[in-house]
């Protein structure tokens, strides 16, 4: 073996050395980056020179460079990652409908309930009190308001969430496209010969928040692309996407292809959390409020049309109508006055609380109270509450009905309140154990960087005793 094979190995050694310690660096240097991968070089033995009396090796070479990544890991993360984000999404949405109702609260719908009934045990006591006759009214309307407020920030808290489906519909798209553009490049480098580890890194972060929002399922291939897949449909398939749409059916905003749109995408992640949210949770408390005002309408119509007004000297009675409004043109279930949103006081009560009855039809004079001792009665008599298709629902007081509302809004927020901070907690413990191989340990890389400095600094030592060796050659000629 000659002394310029010695000076070829030293120089292997050299680059070898030279190259892990700018890998290293990189790696400190990118310690706080998201979604970075700590990545090595790969060296292997160089091919060994044969002799007669044996072989001896002829240095160090560099194959490449490759990211410290595991699959399994990956694929853990991500399935806890997409359940996470939609629980996380949902829990934080209910907890805004429960505020829509603030049970329990001085200036709230239970408040005003409580405040109504009092207003009519009171008339009841005084049915000829002018100013009591207005707390009864002014009440009335109160009640009638906190629905609408409740129902309007429903409505809006509907058309936010449809908003955001298309938002996160548009943001799943454009991620999809650049997967799929990288996806290119990555083939294209490494069919090179070439490492791709940062676009490798670019690709999954993009890759880890379309999981997020739509709790999708990947696939690699063996060319190094990858493949995305929604409830078994593809979004990516090497450089081709099927985009989403976000479309209306039936009254329903749902997630389609956009080549598909009468077919739902079954889809998980953000994504699926606003749809249940749009379809079912916001939804289910508009008709729980509905099911209330239809109930509170009719319960206080069915009475207050039993009593008469007075007016006039001597008084003279005439029959009440109404005191929320209603349309006779419609049934109860579809008249849109018997509904959260378009609960009021009927037009005569709210011009006059004249026209608001105590007295029956039997009453001698306006000194007789018994329909509003009736009307005070609702605080705990049963009334009947209606589905919107007009079957009965149950048969119970006002406040009792609206009690059961407020407690399952709290049960069902308590609930995806508690399922998402298990979720969270095993995507944190998913992602420490991913991170515990991809991530950069600075410690780490700080010994591994003394250790290719010695190695380099014993290849350079090599160099000088080669060169030593040269000159004794010299020297005894």
């Amino acid at each position: 073996m000659s002394i310029g094979s010695i000076l070829n190995t030293a120089r292997s050694g050299l680059i070898a050395s030279q190259r892990a310690v700018e890998v290293s660096s990189n790696n400190i240097a990118n310690a706080q980056t998201e979604g970075y991968s700590r990545q090595r070089v790969d060296l292997a033995g160089e091919q060994p020179i044969r002799f007669p009396s044996g072989e001896f090796g002829s240095g160090v070479r560099i194959t490449g460079s490759s990211r410290a990544r595991d699959v399994f890991l990956d694929a853990s993360y991500r399935r806890a990652a997409g359940d996470a984000a939609g629980g996380r999404m949902r829990a934080e949405t209910l907890k805004r409908m429960e505020t829509i109702l603030g049970e329990p609260g001085d200036n709230r719908l239970a408040a005003a309930l409580d405040a109504f009934h009092s207003a009519w045990s009171d008339l009841a006591t005084r049915p000829t009190a002018s100013g009591v006759r207005g707390a009864v009214q002014e009440t009335g309307a109160q009640v009638a308001q906190q629905l609408n407020r409740a129902s309007e920030q429903l409505d809006a808290m509907q058309a936010e969430t449809r908003l955001r489906m298309t938002s996160s519909v548009d943001e799943v798209n454009a991620l999809a496209n650049e997967v799929a553009g990288l996806n290119k490049e990555i083939v294209a480098q490494e069919s090179g010969g070439h490492s791709a580890n940062t676009l490798r890194d670019a690709r999954d972060t993009r890759i880890d928040r379309l999981v997020e929002l739509t709790g999708g399922e990947v696939i690699e291939a063996d060319n190094g692309s990858v493949g995305f897949l929604l409830g078994g449909l593809t979004l990516v398939d090497g450089t081709q996407v099927q985009p989403l749409s976000a479309t209306t059916l039936s009254g329903v905003t749902e997630v389609t292809r956009a080549n598909l749109t009468t077919r739902p995408v079954q889809i998980g992640g953000e994504l699926g959390a606003l749809r249940r949210l749009s379809v079912v949770d916001i939804p289910t408390m508009q008709k729980d409020l509905d099911a209330f005002a239809r109930g509170v309408v009719d319960g206080v119509n069915a009475i207050h049309r039993q009593g008469v007004t007075w007016s006039g000297t001597p008084p003279v009675s005439a029959p009440a109508g109404d005191f929320f409004a209603s349309d006779a043109t419609f049934t109860p279930e579809t008249d849109p006055l018997r509904t959260a949103r378009g609960i009021r006081l009927d037009s005569a009560v709210a011009t006059s609380s004249n026209a608001i009855a105590a007295s029956d039809a039997a009453a001698t004079g306006p000194g007789d109270g018994s329909v509003a001792l009736q009307l005070a009665g609702l605080r705990t008599a049963a009334v009947s509450f209606t589905n919107a298709d007009g079957s009965p629902r149950v048969s119970e007081s006002s406040s009792a009905f609206l009690q059961r509302i407020t407690t399952d809004v709290a049960f069902t927020t308590r609930s995806a309140s508690d399922a998402a901070d298990v979720d969270a907690a095993i995507a944190e413990q998913s992602d420490s154990r991913r991170q515990s191989v991809s991530g950069v340990s600075v410690d780490e890389e700080l010994v591994r960087l003394i250790k290719f400095q010695q190695s380099y600094a014993a290849a350079a030592r090599l160099i000088s005793i080669a060169e030593t060796m040269s000159q004794s050659l010299l020297d005894i000629r």
